[in-house]
C-alpha cells in the first residue's frame, strides 16, 4: 500500500514484472503456476500427472508419457493419440484397406474385412462362390437350371417350363393351335410337346395318309374286314356270328326250328347247313318228294318182274308163271335202292356246294 498517511491505495505489484503470471490482490500478489505445475516453496515444480493417482487412469489403450507442465499418450496399434487420450482409428474410412468383394467392418482398436455374400475367403483372397456347384443344397425349383453368376446365382426354367411363384410350370404348347399341322394331334409333354397323325392315319410325304389296317387283317380268318377313313371293321360272313374279331359257326340245325323238310336230315357245315332228303326221296326246292325207282331201269328188277313203286322205296313182283328166287330177284330193292341213294346224295352234295359259293341265304332256302 502506498499513500500520504492520510490517504492509502494498493500497490499492483504485478506492474513491476509483466513475465510472470501474477495476480493482483488487495495489498499483495499472487503468482500461481501455469496448469501442470504445482507450487511448492514458491517454486512451480512439474506435476508428474502419469503417477497422480488421483487423475485416475490415463491413456487408455496406450501408454501415459510425463512431459513439462504436461503429458501425452503413445497409444497402441489400432488407436491414435490425441495427446491426452487414445482414440479408436477407424480403418474403415481407407476404401482400400480390404480387398475387393469384402465389407470392411471396424471395431474397438481392429477391423475386419469379411467376404461379401456369395464369395468365401480363400488365404487373402475372396473368392466367388459357385453356388450350382452344391447339388446337396439346390437352389433352383425342379424343372430349372442355375447359373452362376460373380457373387450370386439366378435360376432359369428349362425349356418347355415357365416361371411361376412357385417355381417353374409347364409350358402346353397344344393350346397354340399353330403348333401341329391341322391334319395332326398335339399331345403336351412334361418340358415338350408331340405331333402325330390321328389313330388310323400315318405320316406320308408330310401329310397324315389313312392306314389301311385291312392290308395285314386284325380280323378273325373268316371274317371280312372293311377299311374307313382312319379305322376299320371287321364282319363275320353269312352263317357264323360275333364282332369280327372273333367269328363262330351257326349250328342252324340246331337253332333253327324246322330248317329241313320232315323227310330230310339236316346237315351243318361251317357257314352253312344242307337239307339231304332220305333214300327213296329226291329233293325238288325245299320239298321231298318220292322217287319212282321204277323210271330207271325197271328198278332193276328181273325181266320177268313188274316194278311197283311206293313211297320211299319199290318192290318188285314176278309176273304172272314167274316165282321169286333168291338168285333172280330183289322184292325189297335194298341193294337198287342203295346205288339210287348214293348218286341221289352226290347231286344233293354237288347242289349244296353250288348254293354255298352263290352265297345264297339259307335260313330262308333249304338246299337239298
Amino acid at each position: 500500500m502506498e499513500g500520504n498517511g492520510f490517504d492509502c491505495h494498493d500497490v499492483n505489484e504485478c506492474e513491476e514484472n509483466s513475465t510472470l503470471r501474477c495476480i493482483n490482490t488487495n495489498g499483495s500478489y499472487l503468482c500461481p503456476c501455469d496448469r501442470g505445475f504445482s507450487s511448492i516453496d514458491n517454486l512451480c515444480v512439474d506435476i508428474d500427472e502419469c503417477s497422480n493417482k488421483e487423475l485416475g487412469e490415463l491413456c487408455t489403450n496406450g501408454t501415459c508419457v510425463n512431459a513439462i507442465g504436461s503429458y501425452y499418450c503413445e497409444c497402441v496399434e489400432g488407436f491414435w493419440s490425441n495427446n491426452t487420450e487414445c482414440v479408436d482409428v477407424d480403418e474403415c474410412s481407407n476404401s482400400s484397406v480390404c480387398q475387393p468383394h469384402s465389407k470392411c467392418v471396424n471395431s474397438h482398436g481392429s477391423y475386419d474385412c469379411p467376404c461379401n455374400e456369395g464369395f468365401i475367403l480363400n488365404g487373402t483372397e475372396c473368392q466367388d462362390v459357385d453356388e450350382c456347384q452344391e447339388p446337396e443344397n439346390s437352389q433352383c425349383p425342379e424343372h430349372s437350371f442355375c447359373n452362376n453368376t460373380i457373387g450370386s446365382f439366378f435360376c432359369q426354367c428349362s425349356p418347355g417350363y415357365k416361371p411361376i411363384s412357385s417355381g417353374c410350370e409347364d409350358i402346353d404348347e397344344c393350346k397354340d393351335t399353330n403348333a401341329c399341322r391341322f391334319d395332326q394331334v398335339c399331345k403336351n409333354l412334361p418340358g415338350s410337346y408331340n405331333c402325330s397323325c390321328p389313330l388310323g392315319y400315318h405320316e406320308e410325304k408330310l401329310a397324315c395318309a389313312d392306314t389301311d389296317e385291312c392290308k395285314e387283317s386284325p380280323c378273325h380268318p373268316v371274317a371280312r374286314c372293311l377299311n374307313t377313313p382312319g379305322s376299320f371293321s371287321c364282319h363275320c360272313p353269312t352263317g357264323f356270328n360275333g364282332n369280327g374279331s372273333w367269328c363262330r359257326d351257326v349250328d342252324e340245325c340246331a337253332v333253327l326250328r324246322k330248317p329241313c323238310h320232315p323227310l330230310a336230315h339236316c346237315h351243318n357245315t361251317p357257314g352253312l347247313f344242307v337239307c339231304i332228303c332220305m333214300p327213296g326221296f329226291m329233293s325238288l326246292g325245299p320239298l321231298c318228294v318220292d322217287i319212282n325207282e321204277c323210271n330207271v331201269m325197271n328198278g332193276d328188277c328181273h325181266s320177268a318182274a313188274t316194278c311197283i313203286n311206293n313211297v320211299g322205296g319199290f318192290k318188285c313182283s314176278c309176273n304172272h308163271g314167274w316165282k321169286p328166287t333168291n338168285d333172280n330177284a330183289s322184292p325189297s330193292g335194298k341193294l337198287n335202292l342203295q346205288i339210287l341213294f348214293e348218286t341221289t346224295l352226290s347231286l344233293q352234295k354237288q347242289s349244296a356246294n353250288n348254293a354255298k359259293l352263290l352265297e345264297i341265304n339259307l335260313k330262308g332256302i333249304h338246299v337239298t
